[in-house]
């Protein structure tokens, strides 16, 4: 692969395995959201954000909103108004902490982990048939390949958060 030389915006230094790098992610992140458009609109209503409320729910079980909310790194308002239309469809439901009554417990419903599952399949079916030319050891070598880029640019922006104005 032949990495572009000219910078993407003029005047601004290109360090070019970093640009590509970036270019590329773009271009996935662009890519799994047309299969999730078009999967979703047929829904019937599930957007992208409750997929992702209803994935931490399946993965790591029962849980307060708040948790949620920063496994996703988003406010706990935005979530708990997702888990208000989640439960009104029937998608999860809620039952008071036996610790503290006035935090709830958050589940995947039955219906809800049906809907996940069903909505992961088609993703999963539809990925297989486009990569068909990658094996199995390919398809991991990718994946951890992702992970690693992803923790190290989640690490770094938890390190410009703390002071934006230095880094530090």
């Amino acid at each position: 692969m032949q990495l572009a030389q000219q910078p993407l915006v003029p005047g601004v230094e290109r360090d070019a395995a970093a640009q590509e790098l970036l270019e590329g992610v773009s271009s996935l992140v662009r890519a799994v959201r047309c299969i999730e458009h078009r999967h979703l609109a047929g829904d019937g209503g599930l957007r992208r954000s409750d997929a992702s409320v209803l994935k931490v729910l399946m993965k790591d079980g029962e849980q307060r909103g708040g948790e949620i909310a920063g496994k996703l790194g988003v406010d706990a308002s935005v979530v708990s108004r997702q888990l208000t239309a989640l439960e009104a469809d029937g998608l999860v439901s809620r039952r008071p902490d036996p610790a503290d009554a006035r935090v709830g417990l958050v589940s995947l419903s039955a219906q809800g982990k049906a809907q996940l599952e069903a909505l992961y399949s088609s993703y999963t079916r539809q990925l297989r048939t486009a990569l068909a030319d990658l094996d199995d050891d390919a398809l991991v070598a990718a994946a951890a390949t992702m992970q690693r880029v992803a923790v190290a640019i989640t690490e770094a922006n938890k390190v410009v958060r703390r002071n934006p104005k230095t880094g530090d």
